[in-house]
C-alpha cells in the first residue's frame, strides 16, 4: 500500500497488515501527517499519527519499507482514525498469480463510508469480543459433501473455533490434529498426480496442466457465514505445472492468511463487531 508521511510528504510503501497494531517505518519514533490518495485523484491528510520504526528487519521485499498496521488495538491507524472513518474499512485482494502477469493491477482498500460492504451474496460473521487482533469464529471447513467441525485448542472452551483472519499472513493455519483430517478427506477427494515440493516447504502438491485441478468445492463455516473457497483460494502455483494447498500445520493457532482472502470484498465494522464477505473480481472493484 502506498501512503505519504510528512509535510511535505514523502512516499512510502507499506504491507497491509490486519494483524498488527502499529504502523511504522524506517526512521525514529514519531507523530506525522498521513496522506492517502485515491482512485478520483483526492487526497485525504490526517495530522498527528503517532507510528513507529524499524532498524533491523527481515522478511520484506525491496519495494516495501514497513507496515501499516489495521488491528484494533489502541495505536493502530484504524483507532487513530477512529473520528474519519468510525470503525471502517474494507480491501479486495487480487490472486496473487496477477502481481506478476499485469503489474498495474492492484487491490484496493476502502475506509469509512466508503468501506461498507452490502449487496446479495453478503455474509457477515461476528468478531470475538474483547480482542485487538480479529479473531472469527470458525465451525467448520466443508470438503465436497463431507463436514469437518473444527475446533482450536483443547486449553479452553472459550478458544473453541477460534481463528484469526490476517492480511500480513500469506497461508492458513490449522493446528496440527484438524489439519491431519483435513488434509486426509481433501487428498482422497482429488484424482490427481500427486507431486513432492522440492522445496519441502508445503505438504500436498499437484501435478496441473494450466494450474487447474479436479478438486472438491471447499467451504470454511464461519459463525452465520458460509464463505466458498476457490480453487485459487485453496491452492497456489508453487512452480510451472505444479500448484500445492495453501494450507498448512502450525503447532496451536489457526490462521486465515490472504491468499484464502483473495477476490473478496472483505469489510471490517469494528462498532458493529463483524466482518463482512462479498465474492468479487477484485481487479474490477
Amino acid at each position: 500500500m502506498k501512503i505519504s508521511i510528512g509535510t511535505p510528504p514523502v512516499d512510502a510503501f507499506v504491507i497491509l497488515d490486519t494483524g498488527s497494531d502499529l504502523t511504522w517505518i524506517q526512521c525514529d519514533l514519531s507523530v506525522e501527517t498521513f496522506r492517502f490518495s485515491s482512485t478520483s485523484g483526492k487526497h485525504v491528510s490526517i495530522p498527528k499519527i503517532a507510528f513507529g520504526c524499524g532498524h533491523n528487519n527481515s522478511g520484506f521485499s525491496n519495494t516495501t519499507s514497513g507496515l501499516i498496521g489495521l488491528a484494533g488495538g489502541d495505536v493502530s491507524i484504524v483507532n487513530q482514525m477512529h473520528q474519519e472513518i468510525k470503525g471502517k474499512f474494507s480491501y479486495c485482494l487480487i490472486p496473487m498469480e496477477l502481481l506478476s502477469v499485469d503489474s498495474n493491477t492492484t487491490s484496493h482498500i476502502s475506509f469509512g463510508d466508503y468501506a461498507v460492504v452490502s449487496g446479495p451474496g453478503v455474509v457477515s460473521t461476528p468478531l470475538i469480543p474483547g480482542q485487538s487482533l480479529y479473531y472469527l469464529t470458525l465451525e467448520s471447513i466443508s470438503i465436497g459433501n463431507k463436514i469437518l467441525p473444527f475446533k482450536s485448542s483443547k486449553i479452553s472452551s472459550n478458544t473453541q473455533g477460534k481463528i484469526l483472519i490476517d492480511s500480513g499472513t500469506l497461508l492458513t493455519y490449522f493446528p496440527h490434529k484438524f489439519y491431519a483430517k483435513l488434509e486426509k478427506t481433501l487428498v482422497a477427494s482429488i484424482n490427481a498426480t500427486r507431486k513432492h515440493d522440492t522445496s519441502g516447504f508445503f505438504n500436498v502438491c499437484y501435478a496441473s496442466k494450466n494450474d487447474i485441478i479436479n478438486a472438491p468445492k471447499i467451504v470454511a463455516h464461519f459463525t452465520n457465514a458460509d464463505v466458498e473457497l476457490s480453487q485459487a483460494n485453496a491452492f497456489t502455483q508453487v512452480d510451472e505445472g505444479l500448484i500445492c494447498l495453501t494450507m498448512l500445520p502450525d503447532e496451536a493457532f489457526a490462521t486465515f492468511g490472504n491468499l484464502a482472502q483473495a477476490n473478496f470484498l472483505i469489510g471490517y465494522d469494528l462498532v458493529a463487531k463483524q466482518v463482512s464477505f462479498l465474492p468479487m473480481d477484485c481487479t474490477k472493484h
